[in-house]
């Protein structure tokens, strides 16, 4: 075989790409990462290798794409190999194979935390300009995830579908501007449960700025008294949010949970200052009494109408997100069941079921329980090559 390499050309090499991911790991809101072992799968058109064989060495003298993951932070394992194979006509694909485990950076959006649903991506790209490569989604081989083996389920939901989103990305050098390089975005989805910070933050917090209205029941010729419930509740909401803050992202723009707090602080302030202000007007006590009346009626109103705009909005928001994300999942089960068949779906309800049941561990004696294998359907390689 003639080891030279082959004649560079004009013509964009089109890449093919597929994303496994076979493994998902902890989800740092905090640090904005993930944890996640991944298989990548890149092939390409190379006519010089028609109806001919070639070792992995020969492969790695042919063109390749050079292919890397930007967000990669650090890598435990990172294995690559190439493979040819053909067609039925004979054409020849280089395959390259990659394992990768570590961590992958991703920038949150959190506005709406913690109802939020995030996108955990690898961002695949080429050290070749985008008027050599151009990478594609690959349209024979489906990317997948295993949803079984996923670590963080306790607050994260991980949803069974990956998304492929072509980009063109621009990076200035020092010799040469405005050079554009091909993406490819494959990530799937996580819907966080908000439970945790609904009972724990919000439930609090609403509890808290609730009791402000009790202080009314003091009598209003003692507003001392009245100041004082009222400041001790301001100190301890502003008490409670510092030590909430240690699991809230630190992001510096508002999320729904920063809006909710602020009004409940906000909320308890407001009613300290009226306790303030109706302690002045001692010179008619019925009018007085009349404005504390209909001030506390105004409190009342705005807690409850605040809390039902609130909550309304968020139900319709989840409700609204859910229906597009099992739009997203149909779309990528019809395109699984078109390029796999029927083998996929009974494959995928045979995880879940799996899923579901629990592990029951005898009270005397506790067995070692291995970690499960990641299912490896997709991936279709030999054992030897893992």
């Amino acid at each position: 075989m003639d080891s030279r390499l082959p004649p560079l050309t004009n013509k964009k090499k089109q890449v093919y790409v597929k994303v496994v991911f076979l493994k998902v790991g902890e989800i740092d809101t905090i640090k904005e990462n993930f944890v996640a072992d991944v298989f990548i799968q890149a092939r390409w058109r190379e006519p010089q290798l028609d109806n001919r064989t070639a070792t992995e060495k020969d492969l790695s003298e042919f063109w390749s794409p050079r292919l890397l993951v930007h967000n990669v932070l650090d890598a435990s394992k990172d294995r690559t190999w190439k493979e040819l194979v053909h067609d039925r006509e004979g054409a020849a694909y280089v395959v390259e194979k990659r394992r990768i485990k570590g961590h992958f950076s991703e920038k949150l959006e959190l506005m709406d935390f913690p109802f939020d649903i995030q996108s955990l991506s690898l961002q695949i790209t080429s050290e070749l300009a985008e008027s050599k490569v151009v990478i594609f989604e690959d349209t024979k081989e489906i990317s997948a995830i295993n949803v079984t083996c996923f670590v963080d389920e306790q607050e994260w939901q991980l949803y069974d579908y990956v998304e492929s989103v072509q980009e063109i990305s621009t990076r200035e050098f020092s010799t040469k501007k405005h050079i554009q390089f091909p993406w490819l975005v494959v990530g799937c989805c996580a819907v966080r449960r908000a439970g945790f910070f609904v009972w724990n933050v919000i439930l609090i917090m609403t509890l808290i700025s609730s009791i402000s209205l009790a202080t009314f029941a003091v009598d209003r010729s003692l507003p001392q008294n009245r100041l004082q419930l009222s400041i001790t509740l301001m100190l301890t909401s502003v008490t409670f949010k510092s030590v909430a803050n240690a699991n809230i992202p630190k992001i510096s723009y508002y999320t729904h949970l920063d809006r909710y707090v602020l009004f409940a602080l906000l909320f308890t302030y407001v009613v300290c200052i009226w306790h303030a202000v109706i302690s002045r007007f001692t010179y008619d006590v019925r009018v007085g009494e009349l404005m504390d009346f209909w001030a506390f009626m105004s409190f009342l109103i705005i807690f409850l109408l605040f809390h039902f705009i609130y909550g309304g909005f968020l139900i319709i928001q989840y409700l609204l997100r859910r229906k597009e994300l099992k739009t997203k999942e149909l779309k990528y089960e019809e395109k699984a069941l078109k390029l796999i068949g029927n083998s996929w779906k009974s494959d995928r309800q045979q995880n879940k079921r799996h899923r579901r049941k629990p592990i029951r561990m005898s009270r005397v004696r506790v067995a070692h329980i291995p970690e499960p294998e990641p299912d490896l359907t997709f991936l279709m390689v030999d054992k030897d090559d893992m």
